[in-house]
């Protein structure tokens, strides 16, 4: 698999002003939300000639499965925060205890993607 490196984030500080007549911005905002773009987007791409590449859609989620994997990665911020309190107290820490919650943890989510999968 390829890694490509980051684009630079463009800063864009100076404003445009165009003067129009309400259908004109109209008909410019509905082509704009066709492509969706915003319309300052979809005009920057007309002005600079530029071919509009096709935004991919995230993928629907369900919110139901969202969530569980949410709390899951909550249980887990809550072992690493207590594994790294324990760990600057200087007090040692019951690796069979934590890996005891890290299966536990995977059973979860084996059982949230088996849920999920139906």
């Amino acid at each position: 698999m390829n890694k490509r490196e980051p684009k630079p984030r463009v800063v864009r500080e100076l404003v445009l002003r165009v003067r129009c007549t309400e259908e004109e911005r109209a008909a410019w905002l509905c082509k704009a939300r066709s492509q969706e773009r915003s319309l300052s987007d979809y005009a920057r791409h007309v002005l600079s000639e530029e071919p509009m590449q096709r935004r991919l859609r995230p993928p629907d989620v369900d919110p139901v499965l969202l969530a569980a994997v949410g709390r899951a990665g909550g249980n887990l911020n809550q072992i690493a925060r207590a594994m790294n309190t324990d760990r600057k107290a200087g007090r040692e820490i019951d690796l069979i205890a934590v890996r005891t919650l890290l299966m536990a943890l995977n059973r979860q989510l084996a059982e949230i993607v088996a849920e999920h999968s139906r």
